[in-house]
C-alpha cells in the first residue's frame, strides 16, 4: 500500500460536500482484496483535532481496483477560516502493508477556495523598487482576503490576509523579478515583525529572497481602495 505523494494541497469548495479524498493504492489487483487502517494525524501546533475526522478508519479496495480512497470530514465549509491554512497528515498503520516506495504518510494542507472580485484601486508603495504606483486590488468574497494584482510583474499577484485583530499574513510567493545575477525574487513574510492593516493601510514587512539568500527585510505598504 501507499499514497502517491507525499504532500498534498487541496482547496475545498462546496461541492465536495465537506469531505477531502485522499487516494490510497495497492501494488496488485488480483488475490484477496485486503483493507488498510489508517490513522488521522497533528502536523502543526496550532492544529485542532476538532476540525477534521475521518470517516472510516478502515478503508477496502473494491475488486479488481488498485485504488481505495480514505474521506476526511468537516462539519460546515462555512465554519472554515477564509484565511487559514489547515494542516493535517494521514498515515498507513499497518506498516507490514508498506509498498517498495515506503510512501506511508502524506501531509495534507487544506484551505478554502475563495472567489475575487474588482475591489478597486489603490496606491503601493515599496521600499524595495524605491517606487509608488496605482495599484489594482481584488477581495476575497468569503474574506478579507486581498490580491494586489500584477504588483511587481505582470502575471505575478501578491496575496495577503487580514485576520479580526488587523494582524496581516501572506506566504512566500514570487515577485516575478528576476534578479541578473540570482534569479527569481521571492517576498516572504518577516515573523519577527508583525505586519498590520490600520484603517485601509497595510504594512507588509517581509524579506526579498533568492536561492542564494536574502537582500534583507523591508516595508511594502498598500494604501486600499
Amino acid at each position: 500500500m501507499a499514497f502517491s505523494a507525499t504532500t498534498l494541497n487541496t482547496s475545498m469548495i462546496p461541492a465536495d460536500s465537506n469531505k477531502i479524498k485522499v487516494a490510497i493504492y495497492r501494488t496488485s489487483t488480483v488475490g484477496t482484496l485486503p483493507s488498510v487502517k489508517i490513522k488521522l494525524y497533528t502536523t502543526t501546533a496550532g492544529y485542532s483535532t476538532g476540525v477534521f475526522s475521518l470517516v472510516d478508519t478502515i478503508i477496502s479496495f473494491p475488486a479488481g481496483s488498485n485504488v481505495a480512497y480514505a474521506s476526511i470530514k468537516y462539519n460546515s465549509i462555512g465554519g472554515l477560516s477564509a484565511t487559514k491554512v489547515y494542516s493535517m497528515g494521514l498515515a498507513i498503520k499497518d506498516k507490514t502493508l508498506d509498498s517498495p516506495s515506503k510512501m506511508d504518510t502524506i501531509a495534507i494542507t487544506a484551505s478554502r477556495k475563495l472567489t475575487f472580485v474588482d475591489y478597486g484601486t489603490g496606491t503601493f508603495t515599496s521600499t524595495f523598487f524605491a517606487d509608488t504606483w496605482a495599484q489594482p486590488v481584488k477581495k476575497a468574497q468569503e474574506g478579507e482576503v486581498y490580491q494586489l494584482i500584477d504588483c511587481y510583474v505582470t502575471g505575478f499577484p501578491l496575496m495577503f490576509a487580514v485576520a479580526d485583530d488587523g494582524t496581516v499574513s501572506f506566504a512566500t510567493q514570487q515577485t516575478g523579478y528576476v534578479d541578473a545575477t540570482y534569479g527569481m525574487v521571492s517576498f516572504a513574510q518577516n515573523t519577527a515583525y508583525t505586519s498590520t492593516k490600520v484603517g485601509k493601510t497595510v504594512k507588509m514587512i517581509g524579506k526579498f529572497t533568492v536561492t542564494a539568500g536574502s537582500f534583507g527585510t523591508f516595508q511594502e505598504t498598500m494604501v486600499l481602495p
